[in-house]
């Protein structure tokens, strides 16, 4: 009997710490959705250099000295269809555009007045389209949606505004290096970028194209099995959408780990291309092969941009957690709190 008290007491102790630690807003941990990574390490702890393939810019990139974590796929319109219904509700900012829901052969995120405020809208997307890349985003929508990633992440708490990114210096917001070394989530800049696409630590240098995927010469070649350009996905795969779902060409994915990130859509970076244009890169489903290789695939766009072939990924310092952390707390609790019962009929 005394045993039996001792070990429901445990199971109680137990029950009550796993029920603090899951109603307790955490610092860290409480993350809306799943955003899988790749890590990019600095071999060996050493700085890999800048590319020597020089773009027609005359720029060099790709040398970064620290390791990091990016997005392994682009944001896909389920996930930009979650973040609309958690702000915007109202949408102050213009986060949802009627082209996401009209042009149907890149974008399936409708919206509707809420059943029970008709003051509010709520926002779906059929299975067709869900794990399509997110287009019709401007620069800004991508850097709330990084506040929004961030403020979850490191504070549990919700915003777009602020949080990696003031978005009020508008089309200068800039990276904030506190919150970006304590774990914040933005948008890749050029060189983390690009050294995720191209770089391969197998080989110590740079591929031509981010294909490298289970062989590592592939890298430097190119075919329209590999990735969405010429609309190959649309010709080949006999489908109603120019877009590929993310993940589909995973077979050829960069040395890293790193999907799509040649063809598809064009991803903004966090880096400024010229005084008034911001850099993307890896090109887009409707570019010519040219446009792929790793000295080419860069262009400059005006902040407001957005449009069909245009979509981003995310960065981290460290990996993102998975929304599934207190799922498994959750499941633990009940768990325990079942072990309970019984051993109370038993005595």
């Amino acid at each position: 009997m005394k045993t039996s008290n001792r070990i429901t007491k445990t199971v109680l102790i137990g029950a009550a710490t796993l029920a603090a630690v899951a109603l307790t807003p955490p610092a860290e941990g409480a993350f809306p959705m799943n955003i899988e990574t790749v890590l990019i390490e600095a071999p060996g702890g050493i700085t890999n250099g800048d590319d020597t393939v020089a773009s027609p810019q005359g720029t060099y990139h790709g040398c970064v000295s620290y390791n990091y974590h990016i997005g392994k796929y682009e944001i896909a319109q389920g996930q930009w269809k979650d973040f609309l219904n958690e702000v915007a509700k109202n949408d102050p900012y213009g986060l949802w555009t009627s082209n996401m829901g009209t042009q149907t052969a890149y974008s399936g995120i409708t919206r509707a007045q809420d059943a029970i405020d008709p003051n509010k809208w709520t926002y779906s997307v059929s299975d067709d389209y869900k794990d399509l890349p997110v287009v019709y985003v401007t620069l800004l929508d991508a850097k709330r949606f990084c506040n929004w990633l961030t403020n979850q992440k490191l504070y549990g708490t919700s915003g777009t505004e602020n949080g990696i990114y003031t978005i009020s210096a508008g089309d200068n917001a800039v990276r904030d290096d506190a919150v970006w070394q304590a774990g914040g989530i933005a948008l890749p800049d050029e060189d983390e970028w690009y050294k995720a696409a191209f770089y391969d630590p197998n080989k110590t240098g740079y591929n031509m194209y981010s294909t490298t995927g289970i062989n590592p010469s592939s890298g430097d070649t190119m075919d329209p099995s590999k990735a969405n350009y010429n609309n190959s996905y649309y010709n080949n795969g006999g489908s109603p959408y120019r877009l590929n779902p993310v993940g589909f060409y995973k077979d050829y994915a960069s040395a890293y780990g790193a999907v799509d990130m040649t063809g598809n859509v064009w991803e903004w970076t966090d880096s400024k291309y010229s005084s008034s244009n911001r850099a993307v890169r890896g090109a887009a489903h409707n570019s010519n092969a040219a446009d792929l290789a790793a000295g080419s695939s860069r262009n400059g766009l005006a902040p407001t941009a957005e449009g069909f072939c245009l979509g981003f990924r995310v960065a981290s310092l460290e990996p993102i957690p998975e929304p599934s952390t207190y799922g498994v707390i959750g499941g633990a609790l009940v768990g325990l709190l079942c072990l309970i019962r019984r051993r109370r009929k038993k005595a």
